[in-house]
């Protein structure tokens, strides 16, 4: 029946009760941001039609978006309608009566009936009139949105559709999607408050608020979930809170399980139990891994592949990222909580509980009574249902003397795990699982089996390995896997690592898509057999610790890539079993030379030789490793001298020689005429590419008896790391490249003179850096005044470039040095004797030209007595104050160091420790808390000496300065060549000269990590060299 004619027609097409439009800004924390997101997307600028699918995990908040978004948008268009539940109203009333629902909202204004006859097609006249806002929330298949929206053509150009759906298929094909983040901590916070608070805010600081903190962390960001805990916390105490934390993954809450129920029940039957297998067994992995063990189909498979891990990823019930699989945890605890809650006979994934309450009961019929060969198969007994068992021995309080035939009738059990939770692999723990007559099963559909400390000599004489693709027994009693052949074409990863017992694997010679093997630990091991040739698809081969193994078969494994030989005692050759390597370990082992093969390994690009202790050479073909990166040699007490590195083996970045018997440094550098010249163009400020070609990163030179080092080692551009440590011959250091993070000179007791300047002096990317001097007791006083003034220098020039360019937020210190002496610089406007240090600051100290601070404490280390920490720290606790009170207050940490290793250092008579950094973070901070008029006219510094936990009282603090860092007047003028070539003591006079009638200095040294070799890593190649190289960092 048709109506008047009006000017608009609108619809809600609800039924949802729980949508509560609220402006309180905790409540819709995070809300405003994602609706201008979702808005950019729609574009009202633009003119044509434009339908935008929302998607999101079940809770994400993407019915309160869209919601929001009708309400604001509604009035922009004539015709607009919110339709929500379409899922459950296309179950109840059918996918073909949505259309007629939608019908009913849009045509409201012209028609009071519609008939089921009624169409798009029969009414498009009427519908093009009119440009429509259509919000469909909670679609859950195509073709809900096929009945919806039809062939599209009845939708007026100009047109705003939003689809929300929890399934990424539904809108696969539409141009523009929009995915509702998760809140951040933040967001979160606000939101979790609004709901666990009266006042709806979270106390600050205290147990509520990182209890609190935790909630949040739980939930992931997710709104709904938040709320829910949120109110069902609301007015408990603080132990209910904490129980209810430990509990959360034991007991989820009923209305969140409900909730994920949803999603759960849409699932077809292999998605589901896809979905419980990732929820019990692989909650965080490798895609690859994860779909090889879980997906119905293989993904190496050609062709387009079935895919339930894609499938789940697409219903937003895992997530798929960086080539990793993850699963909230809320989603997870939902799949292990509907394990558990399923009756005995349905349950697919049985945990410790469900296995031993079984045993016990002896309802297994396998035990008492053997299934009758003549009973249907469609009559399912519980055990054959069950597709995975978890047992977690930690869990077990008793042994259980298991029949041997216990899994043998379990005929679609794909998942085995036997683990403990409550300790490492290498655990003294008892299995707890006693076979008395041994094992017989044939497992023939069996994917997985994870055994920690299988307790037999050998598997099941009948286990059928055809299905089975990771095999796991770490520390198990083993002695062979099985004697016959036997069909292992689907095995990819096999961990059999410290079964001492294992002598043989030739039953593994069959596994041609074999990709990992660890061996690790195998001390039973003597050799391998040349059959393994045939595993061709092997990429990782780990033999580490196999100590009785004394050779390998001639053999070429053509898609090796990783081989560790580590500690292999007896192992005196290495034969080249694959072109293909990158990465070969072959620390420990009895080898005594390399072969000139290896130059065959052209994508090598790691290769560790430490504690080779019989290697006397290395060929020269060495450096013809192009792709070679990093060379570890540290510990070869044997090696006397190092091939000559040629310039294609420019890609080396790390390379380790502590603890040889080197005594020349080895000539690093190859650069032609033209890159010289270029390198000193660049010393000198001129422009141009310096076209140097090394790519060193990190140098080790500790332990050594080298007496200099080359000069041109200024031109290693890219040198972070240098390590000189106990170098005790050495007398001189030459000037330093101008990268250099962290030299570290400790106990060099012959070094007397060092480069002027220390190192070539230019702004540079980073903006850490050390030089370690501890020890170095020979050292003269113009070696001593060059450290000093280079630190000074690239203090100042680093603090300026920062204030230039950085806007003033850095937290770290900028340079530090330490070295021998029982003095505070002159350079130090303020000093004083003791720990305490109370200067008076002039008025307009604090002006524009003030970029950075300078702390010096001289440190007195008692007779005879090493540190016995190896981490050491010279703090020193500022506190600035004005006439209305303290107004900035801080620690600094002046210097130290942080050593890998248990061997603490012995430190000899008194230290100077020098630190700068930069002003301008305590400024901004400053200004933000106390405004532009609080100007502090006094200072407190007060220094100590902690070991990081607590103060070292045997040390003392003798002596202590502090200055102000100021831009010259004329820091524009200063070139480069004039920063490098002036003479130090002219360079030291004119420095204190141009700042005579500057403002007293005063220092302000904000050292929170000042890391050599562990922090602000900007390449992959850095991480490398701070895994291997001997480090010695600055810590906060």
């Amino acid at each position: 029946m048709l109506r008047p004619n009006t000017s608009t027609s609108s619809s809600s097409i609800s039924n949802n009760n729980n949508i509560i439009v609220s402006e309180n800004k905790n409540e819709l924390a995070g809300l405003k941001q994602r609706l201008e997101e979702l808005k950019e997307k729609l574009d009202l600028s633009h003119k044509e039609t434009r339908i935008v699918g929302v998607f999101g995990m079940p809770g994400i908040g993407k019915t309160t978006l869209v919601k929001k978004l009708y309400d604001e948008w509604k009035h922009n268009f004539q015709r607009h309608v919110h339709m929500v539940n379409i899922r459950e109203k296309s179950n109840a009333y059918g996918t073909s009566s949505l259309q007629r629902m939608l019908l009913k909202g849009l045509l409201s204004d012209i028609y009071t009936e519609i008939s089921d006859e009624m169409t798009y097609h029969s009414v498009e006249s009427g519908l093009l009139e009119k440009k429509v806002f259509l919000v469909l929330d909670d679609v859950s298949c195509k073709k809900q949105i096929q009945a919806l929206l039809g062939n599209q053509k009845w939708i007026r150009k100009g047109s705003r559709v939003v689809i929300t759906t929890r399934d990424r298929t539904v809108i696969r094909q539409l141009e523009y999607t929009y995915v509702v983040p998760r809140l951040d901590l933040t967001d979160g916070l606000r939101r979790f408050s609004f709901y666990a608070f009266e006042d709806h805010n979270c106390p600050y600081p205290g147990i509520l608020r990182d209890l609190s903190t935790k909630f949040v962390d739980y939930s992931r960001g997710n709104p709904l979930a938040l709320k829910i805990l949120g109110r069902e916390l609301l007015s408990k105490d603080k132990d209910h809170w904490s129980q209810r934390l430990d509990t959360l993954a034991q007991i989820p809450s009923p209305c969140i399980q409900d909730l994920l129920r949803v999603s759960y029940d849409d699932l077809s039957k292999k998605q589901k139990e896809a979905f419980l297998v990732v929820a019990c067994f692989f909650i965080s992995g490798d895609e690859y891994y994860v779909r090889s063990l879980v997906d119905s189909e293989d993904p190496d498979s050609t062709g387009d592949a079935a895919s339930e891990i894609r499938d789940l990823a697409d219903k937003l019930l895992i997530s798929l990222s960086s080539g990793r699989v993850e699963m909230h945890d809320l989603l997870s605890t939902f799949g292990k909580k509907l394990c558990s809650s399923l009756s005995t006979e349905n349950k697919l994934i049985w945990n410790h509980d469900s296995f031993s309450s079984t045993v016990k009961n002896k309802r297994m019929r396998f035990i008492d009574h053997p299934r009758e060969k003549d009973q249907p198969n469609h009559q399912l007994s519980e055990r054959d249902c069950v597709k995975g068992i978890l047992l977690d021995m930690s869990e077990l309080n008793d042994k259980l003397t298991l029949d041997s035939e216990i899994f043998s009738e379990m005929c679609n059990l794909r998942y085995l795990k036997v683990y403990n939770s409550q300790c490492s692999r290498d655990c003294d723990a008892d299995c707890k699982l006693n076979f008395p007559d041994g094992l017989k099963c044939s497992m023939e559909n069996l994917r997985y089996l994870y055994w920690l400390q299988y307790p037999l000599k050998k598997l099941p004489k009948e286990i059928n390995p055809k299905s089975l693709i990771e095999l796991n027994l770490p520390y198990s009693k083993i002695t062979r896997l099985w004697k016959d052949n036997k069909d292992t074409s689907k095995l990819k990863w096999v961990d059999l690592s410290y079964s001492s017992e294992l002598h043989d694997i030739s039953g593994l010679l069959g596994a041609q898509n074999l990709k990992r093997l660890n061996l690790e630990g195998c001390t039973g091991l003597t050799t391998l057999s040349q059959g393994m040739q045939e595993m061709e698809s092997l990429v990782y081969l780990n033999l580490e610790g196999c100590t009785r193994l004394v050779s390998l078969p001639e053999m070429k494994l053509k898609s090796l890539k990783s081989l560790i030989l580590s500690y292999c005692l007896n192992l005196e050759q290495f034969p080249v079993i694959s072109e293909s390597l990158e990465a070969l370990y072959l620390q420990g082992t009895a080898i005594k030379v390399i072969p000139n093969s290896i130059k065959v390994l052209q994508k090598l690009f790691r290769l560790n030789m430490k504690d080779c202790k019989a290697l006397v050479t290395l060929p020269d073909c060495l450096g013809n490793l192009i792709a070679l990166q990093e060379l570890i040699l540290s510990g070869c007490s044997k090696l006397e001298s190092f091939p000559e590195l040629k310039e294609n083996m420019k890609s080396l970045q790390i390379l380790l020689l502590d603890g040889t018997a080197i005594k020349q440094m080895p000539m690093l550098l190859h650069c032609t005429e033209s890159q010289g010249q270029a390198f000193a163009n660049l010393h000198r400020g001129l422009s141009g590419d310096h076209g140097i070609s090394s790519s060193l990163l990190s140098l080790c030179l500790s332990g050594n008896d080298l007496e200099s080092l080359h000069n041109n080692i200024s031109q290693l551009y890219h040198l972070k790391w240098l390590d000189l440590k106990n170098c005790k011959k050495l007398k001189s250091v030459p000037v330093l490249p101008p990268n250099l993070k962290c030299l570290d000179a400790h106990g060099c007791n012959s070094l007397e003179k060092v480069g002027n300047p220390l190192a070539l002096l230019m702004v540079t990317g980073q903006i850490h850096c050390t030089f370690i001097f501890t020890n170095c007791t020979k050292l003269d006083q113009v070696a001593k005044s060059s450290i000093i003034s280079y630190t000074r220098r690239k203090g100042q020039l680093m603090s300026d470039a920062l204030n230039r360019y950085n806007g003033g937020f850095v937290l770290e210190s900028l340079i530090g040095t330490c070295f021998p002496g029982c003095e505070v610089p002159s350079s130090f406007d303020h000093q004083g004797f003791g720990s305490l240090l109370e200067p008076k600051l002039p008025r307009h100290w604090c002006d524009n030209r003030l970029t950075g601070i300078a702390l010096c404490a001289v440190i007195l280390f008692p007779d005879n007595q090493e540190h016995q920490s190896n981490r050491f720290l010279v703090k020193c606790t500022c506190e600035f104050e004005s006439k209305d009170g303290p107004c900035i207050s801080f620690t600094s940490i002046v210097g130290g160091w942080s050593v890998a290793g248990d061997e603490p250092r012995k430190i000899e008579s008194a230290h100077v420790f020098i630190g700068y950094t930069s002003w301008l973070d305590i400024k901004k901070r400053h200004v933000e808390n106390h405004g532009k008029g609080c100007i502090p006219s006094k200072a407190s510094l007060r220094f100590q000496v902690t070991d990081g936990a607590s103060e070292v009282a045997r040390c003392q603090v003798l002596k202590c300065g502090f200055s102000l860092v100021y831009t010259p007047n004329d820091v524009d003028d200063i070139s480069w060549e004039t920063i490098g070539d002036i003479a130090l003591m002219k360079k030291e006079k004119d420095v204190d000269d141009g700042n005579s009638n500057k403002h007293p200095r005063n220092d302000y040294s904000f050292w929170n990590q000042l890391n050599c070799c562990a922090t602000s890593r900007r390449v992959e190649c850095e991480e490398l060299a701070e895994a291997n190289i001997s480090r010695t960092c600055f810590l906060d």
